[in-house]
């Protein structure tokens, strides 16, 4: 899973969306790797992702000609179009949704199959919402209020505009493979900590109308804490001028150390930390990936040397780089060393 540049945005066009009302602003996915933002969440076209039993985790799946709407829950009769068994429409807790960080923001990622004929395969994706409830059953969408159990949307796909998503079903052809990553930054789930159930609800084929199959949400399972791994160092001052950390050598702490690079989903890795009292540092819960840790220069400090951590990479001044960090692993020692300004203590 790629996040490319914002791009590709959807021209609209009213043959092209066979003659329907054309919202006033939207985010084409029709073509390989095509992204769009839409109220800070990123919506992509995504290589066909496996829904076999144990690799996702569908939780609602609608079923419907033209226009199909529904939401995940525990709670019977269900209200429009969705699966009636427990296997594909339930509630979802949001520990189950996993977080994916791009650019040093972190995201709660969804996963939507569509299904379409070969021959008309648009589809839009024209209402998306987010609520968050205490428990698993909770029912009773209110169109004119767009309020689910009476709790308002945590996020609004419509919020401040008439937006739509339009999809092509044939670059991912056949049920069972995902079409669509859609991450929700994870701000929106602040309340969760007294409601830890998500409820997602959608509208399709209002633009594009829905004619074939059936739309599935689902999440991935989340990581393998154990297959995790994390970087870690230390600013000081190299006060006997060897290059090397010596115990008793003071950290120095408020130094800004900035990790960047490219995880195994491709996911672009940006984060930043700043060292404690005693001068360390670390970035924790890395997936596999290829990164660089960078330092700002500290101030009354001049760069002494550095000290290559213990999973190799490239040295430079101030920097190390092509650190490659394998499943689980934790490279430590990445540190930093510094002299006073001259004149200075």
């Amino acid at each position: 899973m790629k996040v490319l540049p914002l791009s590709h945005r959807f021209r609209p066009s009213l043959d092209r969306l066979e003659g329907r009302d054309v919202p006033s602003a939207s985010v084409d996915l029709t073509t390989l790797g095509s992204t769009g933002e839409i109220n800070g969440a990123l919506f992509q076209q995504c290589d066909a992702q496996p829904t076999g039993t144990g690799l996702i985790n569908s939780f609602v799946r609608l079923h419907g000609s033209g226009v199909e709407r529904g939401y995940n829950t525990d709670a019977r009769p269900l209200q429009f179009d969705e699966n009636r068994s427990p296997a594909f429409t339930r509630s979802l807790r949001l520990a189950d949704v996993p977080v994916v960080i791009v650019n040093g923001v972190a995201y709660r990622e969804f996963l939507l199959d569509i299904n379409q004929k070969a021959s008309a395969p648009l589809l839009s994706l024209d209402e998306l919402k987010i609520f968050l409830g205490d428990r698993g059953n909770l029912s009773g969408y209110d169109a004119a209020t767009g309020r689910l159990a009476d709790l308002d949307a945590a996020y609004n796909l419509d919020a401040g505009g008439d937006y739509s998503v339009l999809m092509n079903y044939s670059l991912n052809h056949g049920s069972g493979s995902g079409d669509v990553s859609v991450l929700i930054p994870d701000r929106f789930f602040a309340a969760s900590s007294s409601n830890p159930y998500v409820y997602l609800y959608s509208t399709f084929g209002q633009n594009a109308a829905a004619n074939s199959g059936f739309e599935e949400w689902a999440v991935k399972p989340k990581s393998d804490v154990s297959a995790l791994g994390s970087l870690s160092g230390k600013v000081y001052y190299d006060m006997n001028h060897n290059g090397v950390y010596d115990e008793g050598e003071a950290g120095i702490a408020g130094t800004f150390i900035t990790l960047t690079g490219i995880d195994d989903r491709g996911n672009a890795v940006n984060l930043t930390a700043v060292t404690d009292t005693f001068g360390n540092y670390s970035f924790r819960g890395l997936r596999p990936g290829t990164f660089t840790i960078t330092e700002t220069q500290p101030v009354d400090y001049t760069d002494s040397a550095e000290t290559l951590g213990t999973l190799g990479g490239v040295m430079g001044a101030d920097y190390f780089s092509n650190i490659l960090v394998r499943a689980g692993q934790n490279g430590l020692n990445y540190n930093f060393g510094e002299e006073l300004t001259s004149g200075l203590g």
